[in-house]
């Protein structure tokens, strides 16, 4: 079987200009351990310059491309979030013609079935091969540390990144992308892009690290990538407020209101060294046994035998 992975945006892209961009090393992990199971000849992810030489069995969108000749079946892997609302985007979707979907939200995926359309949740998970814990970095020891792009707008980001501004803040990411003051701030603050080797230390060495999601992650429940990629690392985690997260998750991350709350939790947290490594290596021994990229494939294979 040939599987692939399509992606909107032109590979290599992660990296340019600081940006940072999930899709692309995730499906390449997902590609590289889908090509350890038997009944696979290649899983390769394609792009708008990287377009596949031969009819695949099965094309995988990340985004919302459209089916096409490329391959006999086709599924939509629903993993981004929208601000026009992901239930508005996926019912535009749905009439494209896609043979199955998957999602990592399962209230997006039981929105999808009152529909009448069938497909499987499969949540992110982390590579192993690449997060692992490693050893601590005087570079990285940040007090309280984010990696990812101006996104989410202006009032999630002074809810859950100014507060650590008053700290020893490490930023990284693409914070040139919008044309406010809340943005020119950060761009200061920013210090562009992360090889996977520099965000693995990052994980491992920063005292803390944030997470948080757009809106409409949290109305969908959809947990990002990460949440594992971080406890993989050993990481110590505070999140914004996910309602799976907060159940599966609740023993391994803080979660957080924001702004006054998440003061209080940071300034809580960085008093208390110990605490902080239990409860990491507790979110670490989590992801080994349950959200590993590994087992993420295996799910995903058994899902495209089922329509193919």
């Amino acid at each position: 079987m040939h599987i692939g992975f399509l992606m909107k945006w032109p590979k290599g892209m992660e990296g340019l200009r600081g940006h940072v961009i999930g899709e692309e090393p995730y499906a390449e992990s997902l590609c590289r351990e889908l090509r350890q199971l038997a009944g696979i000849q290649s899983a390769q992810v394609y792009a708008p310059n990287v377009k596949p030489t031969a009819k695949l069995d099965v094309m995988i969108h990340l985004n919302n491309t459209i089916p096409g000749p490329f391959a006999y079946k086709h599924i939509l892997y629903f993993q981004n979030f929208y601000n026009e609302g992901s239930d508005i985007i996926l019912a535009q979707l749905q009439k494209l013609g896609y043979d199955g979907y998957a999602f990592p939200s399962q209230r997006l995926l039981d929105l999808h079935r009152q529909a009448g359309y069938s497909g499987i949740l499969l949540p992110f998970a982390a590579d192993t091969r690449i997060f692992h814990p490693k050893d601590t970095s005087p570079t990285y020891e940040y007090d309280v540390a984010y990696v990812g792009n101006d996104i989410k707008g202006e009032e999630r980001t002074m809810r859950y990144l100014y507060p650590a501004t008053n700290y020893k803040f490490g930023l990284f990411g693409n914070w040139n992308l919008q044309p406010y003051s809340y943005s020119r701030m950060f761009a200061k603050l920013s210090q562009g892009h992360l090889t996977h080797e520099e965000l693995v230390t990052l994980y491992s060495s920063a005292k803390i690290i944030l997470n948080f999601t757009g809106q409409d992650s949290v109305i969908w429940d959809a947990m990002n990538l990460r949440f594992f990629e971080v406890l993989a690392c050993r990481g110590f985690l505070i999140s914004d407020k996910i309602p799976s997260a907060e159940r599966d998750l609740k023993d391994f991350v803080i979660f957080t209101d924001g702004y006054q709350d998440l003061t209080q939790k940071i300034e809580y947290y960085l008093t208390r060294p110990q605490e902080r490594k239990e409860i990491a290596e507790s979110g670490y021994q989590y992801v080994i046994q349950n959200a590993t990229v590994q087992a993420r494939a295996k799910q995903l294979y058994q899902f495209i035998e089922e329509i193919m």
